[in-house]
């Protein structure tokens, strides 16, 4: 913790010297405006200027494709505009799929899910990445709000598969998954950047943004493991998907109207749903017995995601 001792200034005004690395973070200089808000025992000052975080380097050379694929996303949402990326090797292991790739091809596919990031110069053990797009933070909310319907529609998209036996539909799911990723990086950004305007909660919206991350991972693999073992439905585990799905759309709308019975309600959904799913251990199959276990997994999320929401409102 920085202890400062308050300056007299005047005849009755009281001041303390700012951080040094606070200001030079956020090019702020003499003449420059900002915001105090007295909250009980704390002032908190804040600024609509953004982080200036310009340039980083790192080397990946031991790195997986997946923890390669982090790393970088990782680096993006903190706020870097610059970052390097350099390799003593040209490939690395693909863990899932057991075979070596680029880490050209690793570098441009993350790129892909970084909103106004561009791979500006690339040499045989070196790409380079900037971000080249103006932003605000007044985005923010507009970009979760697509984050938000984009997860909505993949759920739909997903018991649609499942419940026709539509693989085309499942299929889609890996690249709707992608997307949703693309927007929940960029409200990470944004939020790492920017900061929320109500500082107290900052950390309920990056804890809201990170865990409709995890929601859309889990329809990814559900749908993977679709694909590769050509599952087929029951009515009894259409059902339960119907529910999980009831679940996502009540959370949507409870998170932007907020209402303490949709709370409720998606409680009751959720015991509504292992009940199902313990009903069903002896009627279906092993296989769907584990994409219902899997998909369960969300409605934990989601119920986690209201004490969320109740803390956002109040």
């Amino acid at each position: 913790m920085d202890r400062r001792k308050l300056i007299q200034h005047g005849m009755s005004s009281l001041t303390i010297a700012l951080p040094s690395k606070w200001l030079k973070e956020r090019a702020l200089k003499k003449g420059d405006s900002v915001q105090v808000v007295d909250e009980g025992s704390k002032l908190i000052v804040s600024t609509d200027e953004p982080l200036k975080i310009e340039k980083v380097s790192v080397d990946v050379s031991n790195l997986d494709r997946t923890s390669t694929l982090l790393h970088i996303q990782s680096l993006y949402r903190y706020g870097y505009n610059e970052i390097e990326i350099k390799f003593k090797k040209q490939k690395t292991i693909h863990y899932r799929r057991e075979k070596e790739v680029n880490f050209s091809a690793v570098v441009h596919e993350i790129v892909n899910r970084l909103i106004g990031a561009e791979v500006v110069e690339q040499t045989e053990n070196r790409i380079l990445v900037k971000y080249l797009t103006k932003e605000a933070g007044q985005d923010f909310k507009v970009v979760l709000r697509r984050a938000f319907l984009l997860l909505k529609e993949a759920s739909a998209t997903l018991l649609d598969g499942a419940k026709n036996d539509d693989k085309t539909k499942i299929e889609i799911i890996e690249d709707m998954h992608d997307n949703v990723n693309k927007f929940v990086n960029y409200s990470l950004r944004l939020l790492n950047k920017y900061g929320y305007p109500d500082v107290k909660k900052t950390c309920f919206y990056y804890h809201v943004i990170a865990s409709l991350d995890k929601i859309m991972d889990i329809m990814k693999y559900s749908a993977r493991m679709i694909l590769n073992e050509d599952t087929k439905f029951s009515k009894t585990s259409i059902e339960v998907w119907e529910n999980i799905n009831k679940s996502v759309e009540m959370y949507y709308e409870m998170f932007y109207k907020y209402d303490q019975n949709l709370i409720n309600d998606i409680e009751r959904n959720r015991q509504r749903v292992k009940s199902q799913i313990s009903a069903a251990m002896k009627k279906v199959s092993r296989e769907e017995i584990r994409h219902m276990s899997n998909m369960k997994q969300m409605l934990e999320l989601l119920l986690d995601l209201a004490d969320a929401r109740m803390g956002l409102e109040y």
